[in-house]
């Protein structure tokens, strides 16, 4: 599972690819936190890889990665 954690615009927010509307945050670093705590519990729950990909200005970084 690919979690992104987005940026534009000083506004953060977290895309779950089974949700199918974002979660909106104003601090990145609870964005991160909610995210990574995503993945940790869908990796804890099913074994299957997790991870999280933050997203900015056209740039990215696979930031963590369960399993």
């Amino acid at each position: 599972m690919l979690i992104r954690l987005q940026c534009e615009q000083r506004q953060w927010r977290v895309l779950h690819p089974d949700k199918p509307e974002p979660i909106e945050f104003r601090d990145g670093v609870r964005a991160f936190d909610f995210a990574e705590t995503l993945a940790r519990l869908h990796f804890t729950d099913t074994g299957q890889r997790a991870s999280v990909r933050v997203e900015s200005s056209g740039a990215f970084v696979e930031a963590i990665s369960y399993g």
